[in-house]
């Protein structure tokens, strides 16, 4: 099956798992006929507000190290290419396009250019070893601040965002002349389950993140386009002995410069408090 009709079955599903609770959720908000709408903070089945540390169980040589360049996720660059000029592995999913954008890395020209920043776009500074603060900025914008790179997230809940889900195209868009960034635009509801008799309250985030300016995912300049499409799903776990954890899936599809959808599953544990926040700019290398 081509990547296009993978895609095509995909991100449909995608789009609609993040859209149709939304609806039902809608449909159902407001305190009686004429009432005021819920907000999304009202409705949260989970809390992720407050500090947390990126757990680096995977992935990381590439998550604490700057990898060196062709390095594609399997620890030495020499594997990229087999005798004969052949691809070699990787953890990437990547196409022709995206191995030679990868092999073409340049972090002085980054700097130069004033793009330090580009493993700390919205799919990139997750991968990082930083600390989170995640705060509400209103009651239906969700803020999520890194140190590392010093970078801010606004995860939008407002209905008029999810709107926007154009379900034909299957793209996600941001408010009209909105410049990509290195965050893009979020559109954000929860997944709530239970909250009945007998059935704890829970349920999850789902994120979808489009008009973003081409990026790495990590630091050695493993690349996605500006066409790139990251959908998310954050969840809360307590562990006995342990705390609070969010545990966040990243699928990201990127036509431009991937094969098939590439999917990460990552860790943050809760902090006491936010000691431990080191703001610090973005490296380039």
């Amino acid at each position: 099956m081509t990547y296009t009709k993978q895609l095509a079955l995909m991100l449909p599903a995608a789009i609609l798992t993040l859209v149709l609770p939304a609806t039902v959720f809608a449909q159902g908000r407001g305190g009686g006929r004429g009432g005021p709408p819920v907000t999304a903070k009202a409705e949260a089945p989970i809390d992720l507000t407050g500090y947390w540390t990126a757990v680096i169980t995977e992935d990381w040589h590439q998550r604490m190290l700057t990898a060196e360049k062709g390095d594609f996720g399997t620890g030495a660059p020499g594997a990229v290419t087999l005798p004969g000029g052949r691809p070699g592995p990787s953890n990437i999913p990547f196409n022709p396009n995206g191995r030679k954008a990868a092999l073409a890395w340049d972090s002085a020209k980054d700097e130069a250019a004033g793009e330090a920043c580009r493993a700390y776009g919205a799919v990139g500074v997750l991968r990082q070893p930083t600390h989170l603060h995640i705060t509400w900025q209103d009651d239906n914008t969700l803020k999520m601040e890194a140190d590392f790179g010093q970078q801010t997230r606004l995860l939008h809940f407002a209905q008029g965002a999810m709107g926007a889900a154009a379900m034909g195209g299957v793209t996600m868009k941001a408010p009209a002349g909105e410049a990509p960034s290195w965050q893009g635009y979020s559109v954000a509801n929860w997944k709530s389950l239970g909250g009945k008799p007998g059935f704890d309250k829970g349920g999850n985030l789902g994120v979808v993140t489009t008009n973003l300016k081409p990026g790495y995912y990590y630091r050695n300049g493993l690349p996605y386009s500006g066409n790139a499409v990251l959908t998310e799903h954050f969840r809360v776990i307590d562990i006995p002995e342990s705390g609070q954890w969010i545990s966040f899936s990243s699928m990201v599809v990127d036509p431009e410069y991937l094969t098939q959808p590439y999917i990460v599953t990552y860790q943050f544990k809760k902090l006491p408090d936010g000691s431990k926040w080191k703001p610090q700019p973005c490296e380039a290398r």
